[in-house]
């Protein structure tokens, strides 16, 4: 399973370009977790932890990057459907499909 360090956390945050406010806001988190993530004083667990492996996989794609200058992008579930839709279009049966999400 993928760790998350508090340097990493915050380098995902930037390279959206989000205030600590608009990138908890998209995790569904309170923005004090955040805070507590980027410091170190707590990890990301369960769907956040997974939420934030989309991201940071969906960042490495051109289709995501282009997605986060559409205006909808503050919207967390306009973010949450562009990183899913790739997955949508392969096929569920697809062990590279499943795998992706799992590293």
């Amino acid at each position: 399973m993928s760790r998350f360090s508090a340097t990493r956390i915050r380098k995902i945050r930037k390279e959206l370009n989000f205030t600590r406010k608009e990138f908890a806001r998209v995790l569904w988190v309170a923005r004090n977790t955040v805070d507590e993530w980027e410091s170190g004083g707590r990890k990301p667990v369960g769907a956040h932890r997974r939420l934030l492996m989309l991201i940071e996989h969906g960042l490495s794609t051109p289709s995501f990057r282009t997605a986060l200058s559409d205006p909808r992008a503050g919207d967390p579930l306009f973010l949450l459907y562009r990183l899913i839709e790739p997955f949508y279009q392969a096929s569920w049966g697809s062990d590279d499909c499943l795998n992706s999400l799992q590293n």
